[in-house]
């Protein structure tokens, strides 16, 4: 799509705002909303917008040291458009939002952002061979806006009565989505009190990602206009279900557009390639944690006998593992990384699914023996880390994801984190960074990631 593609769709749809909105860190979406009247000028010269935004902790406080705030006077980034994330939004009035990535005023991408990262990392998968297609499975729990109780009880999971509670929200939600793009193929109530599971089809790309950002933040939007809060906070429950975002992963060949993970004559089924992606993602889980399970509150959601994995295995059709091999095979072949939080960003999911999966490919590493049932309480293998600052200490310290995703954002991430990680101490230094807080939700977690992760 092109700026005139654009223009000629806000002519049809009588729109009069855009939105400029971009990731930041943890995933919540920020933006400008621009008049018509300003549109072509912004999006063909840039929008102002503070760079630092990236430096912020989910409250929007700012996290010294991350290299883009105090230390270069707190300045802007124009962030140009990617027209062929232009939507209009049907939950909004008269207003389409177009997504957008950050650039210094000398012209230099700003390479600490989510979405730059994985499009570095994309363009590096593409010179190996391959393309990736992948989705988002998604938990999140509902709230009443004022009173901040569940919508329904229990754990009716898959119950029609519980599936459709709401069915103005929900078909809003899933009209609203299709709409915009996001291909919805199932909805249902959870396993929680006024938990969902909306699923949607995957896609080639970073419009993987896209899709996965427009969702989470237009679930938020909509369930708001419709006097709810929804929330992808992981454990905002520390008796219930926690809410995860299990991550669907195949590669497919540039030249011939095969899967390249299917191979009939193959172990299971199974390429080499599929192999040592798959090894790889394995190989580097500890480090990958600190992305895909970016909160304090995360942790509490690797628990044994919970179908939420505690340690680096994998298998086929098993529900315990860190890496599930679907059952299917043939040109939809896939592998599903189950350690991602729901509280994730999508664009460092996939960046980190990457990151690890390219080694893995680079250096033909081989999985070890596949779990056939429980994989919990197994021993003499890597178990996955306890904490967020055990995770970031693994990211630190693991060469291949650093060098892979790059200094500046590395220096960013680590810096908010453990600005977050200070916060979270100070707030709950009865017993923070023992096991006891493991078996707890703080109200501080609460009043820092409900609203708005």
């Amino acid at each position: 799509m092109t700026l005139s593609d654009a223009q000629q769709l806000i002519q049809e749809h009588g729109i009069e705002f855009i939105r400029f909105e971009q990731t930041d860190t943890h995933g919540i979406a920020r933006s400008k909303t621009i008049p018509l009247a300003h549109f072509e000028r912004f999006a063909t010269h840039g929008l102002n917008f503070l760079l630092g935004q990236l430096g912020f902790d989910v409250q929007a406080g700012v996290a010294p040291g991350t290299g883009y705030l105090e230390e270069i006077g707190f300045p802007d980034s124009r962030l140009f458009p990617d027209f062929d994330t232009f939507r209009v939004l049907p939950w909004a009035d008269a207003t389409a939002r177009v997504i957008c990535e950050p650039y210094f005023y000398d012209g230099r991408p700003a390479m600490a952002h989510p979405r730059l990262i994985v499009r570095k990392l994309l363009d590096e998968l593409a010179e190996m061979g391959y393309t990736l297609r992948s989705g988002y499975e998604y938990e999140f729990y509902l709230v009443d806006r004022e009173s901040q109780e569940p919508p329904f009880p229990g754990i009716q999971i898959f119950a029609t009565l519980r599936n459709n509670f709401d069915e103005d929200l929900v078909y809003q939600i899933l009209r609203g989505m299709s709409a915009v793009g996001v291909d919805i193929i199932t909805a249902n109530a959870e396993y929680g009190p006024g938990q969902m599971e909306i699923n949607f089809a995957p896609a080639d790309g970073v419009t993987g990602a896209d899709n996965a950002f427009t969702f989470k933040n237009g679930v938020k939007e909509v369930a708001q206009r419709n006097g709810y809060t929804a929330t992808f906070m992981t454990k905002p429950y520390i008796d219930q279900s926690a809410s995860g975002c299990h991550y669907h992963q195949s590669l497919f060949h540039v030249d011939s557009g095969r899967n390249a993970f299917d191979d009939p004559d193959g172990p299971d089924g199974l390429s080499d390639v599929c192999r040592h992606f798959l090894a790889g993602q394995l190989a580097h889980a500890p480090a990958m944690c600190a992305l895909v399970a970016p909160t304090v509150n995360c942790y509490k959601r690797y628990k044994l006998y919970s179908f939420a994995p505690t340690n680096a295995t994998w298998g086929h059709e098993n529900r315990t593992v860190g890496i599930r091999v679907k059952g299917t095979r043939g040109e939809g072949t896939h592998i599903e990384n189950r350690t991602p939080c729901a509280a994730s960003n999508p664009y460092l999911v996939m960046a980190a699914c990457l990151a690890a999966g390219m080694d893995g490919i680079r250096r033909k590493l081989e999985p070890p023996a596949p779990v056939d049932g429980m994989a919990y309480g197994l021993e003499d293998v890597v178990d996955l880390p306890q904490s967020l600052d055990a995770a970031l200490d693994a990211l630190e310290a693991d060469e291949v994801m650093t060098q892979a995703l790059g200094d500046e954002f590395v220096r960013l991430f680590l810096a908010v984190k453990r600005h977050e990680i200070g916060k979270a101490r100070a707030a709950c230094s009865d017993d923070y960074g023992t096991p006891a807080f493991n078996e707890r939700v703080d109200p501080w977690e609460v009043a820092e990631y409900f609203e708005f992760l």
